[in-house]
């Protein structure tokens, strides 16, 4: 597609935009300690101060720089440039330890291939280069996030990118110029996570000739909790207005993980006997013998295949409730998710599933791990007897 002079600036703009919203987050959230937009410096003995450019430049807390640039396109001749002033801002200050290109994520799938084909050179040393890598918006945060969290434990890493993860899909599904994208076509806009809004919304089923605002929230004190005390499923709340006054909330449970299982669900045995039949004494104590021994093992192979089939007509109303919530306590309209989003660490795969089809998914494609449910049972670290954790697969 070709652009005018004037829309080339823009679209240049457009991108440089979205990647200050994903360092400003960076730095609300501590990652970084400093966000210079636009910097620029001359080599020592030179009377041009302002010689080598950086869309932006960075400050972690132990000092370390990294100097960012921006391109809509995979143009060499014009990466030519960013490479002179990356060699360059190394030499210069030996502060900035590493340099990215950066390109936005909402790319079609066969220019996104160029860039990728080209970063496999530089990794792989075919070409030189002094940028050490080309990285999508996605990329770029999760290095930035990966080496602010390097010196902390991995249970202290995982709780941490899991809250900061439900904080970056609420950006991503408020901030307007991705809105403005998806309702006009433009290609000039290129968004925020764009290709992470798109397939959230698609989810959704907005209409675009309908839908005028969306805006999202993972603030923990707004969703609130439940009235048991305990957190809701539900990780971002959106609220979307539509153009006839009217609005309508959405409701996501955000699982990141670099594991193919992940905890989903944790409660009381009194608390899974309420929610599935609390007029169903047998069910009621096979649940409290599990959660005294925690183990199928330990509850021994009798019992377990009495729980089995115990429990095997509210093997749907079980997975409604461990994933989403539902028929437990809460806001059904704000706390119950009705959206599933999972992101894989290992690939930076994200999906999106309504809760109902996600446990149909589970239900039709995995086979039953425990007690005939797609669920492995456990119990909770340092938590025996207490309380009954549930595992999950991770599906795309």
């Amino acid at each position: 597609m070709t652009f005018s002079n004037a829309e080339k600036a823009q679209h240049g703009q457009s991108a440089q935009n979205s990647l200050k919203q994903i360092l400003e987050y960076c730095k609300d959230q501590k990652y970084i300690s400093k966000v210079i937009s636009n910097y620029r410096v001359g080599k020592s003995g030179f009377t041009n101060k302002t010689q080598f450019y950086a869309s932006f430049l960075i400050e972690f807390l132990d000092t370390a720089r990294w100097a960012l640039f921006t391109t809509t396109s995979m143009r060499t001749d014009r990466i030519k440039g960013q490479q002179w002033d990356a060699k360059n801002l190394k030499e210069i200050d030996c502060n900035i330890t590493r340099t990215y290109l950066i390109y936005p994520d909402g790319l079609p799938k066969d220019e996104q291939d160029k860039f990728i084909k080209q970063c496999r050179k530089y990794l792989n040393r075919e070409d030189y280069s002094a940028i050490d890598a080309i990285v999508s918006q996605d990329q770029i945060a999760n290095l930035i996030e990966d080496y602010s969290l390097k010196d902390k434990t991995d249970g202290q890493k995982k709780d941490i990118q899991g809250n900061n993860f439900e904080e970056r899909i609420a950006r991503t599904l408020s901030y307007p110029e991705n809105l403005q994208k998806w309702r006009t076509g433009s290609n000039i806009l290129e968004g925020l996570h764009y290709d992470t809004f798109q397939k959230i919304i698609e989810c959704f089923e907005l209409n675009k000739n309908t839908t005028e605002t969306i805006n999202a929230t993972s603030d923990k004190k707004i969703i609130g909790k439940l009235p048991s005390g305990g957190n809701p499923k539900t990780d971002v709340l959106v609220t979307v207005t539509f153009s006839d006054g009217s609005s309508s909330n959405y409701t996501i449970s955000c699982k990141r993980s670099s594991d193919k299982s992940v905890s989903v669900h944790q409660y009381t045995a009194e608390s899974f006997s309420n929610v599935l039949d609390p007029e169903n004494d047998t069910l009621k104590k096979l649940l409290h013998d599990f959660q005294a021994v925690g183990s199928i093992r330990a509850l021994g192979k009798e019992k377990s295949a009495m729980l089995e089939k115990s429990i095997a007509p509210y093997v749907a109303e079980l997975s409604m409730w461990a994933l989403g919530g539902q028929n437990g306590d809460g806001n059904p309209d704000t706390q119950w998710a009705n959206y599933i989003l999972t992101y894989d660490n290992n690939e930076g795969d994200i999906s999106i599933h309504k809760i109902a089809d996600y446990c149909e998914l589970l239900a039709a494609f995995e086979k039953p791990i425990h007690f005939g449910t797609p669920f492995s049972w456990t119990y909770p670290s340092k938590r025996r007897g207490k309380s009954i954790q549930l595992k999950c697969k991770i599906l795309k």
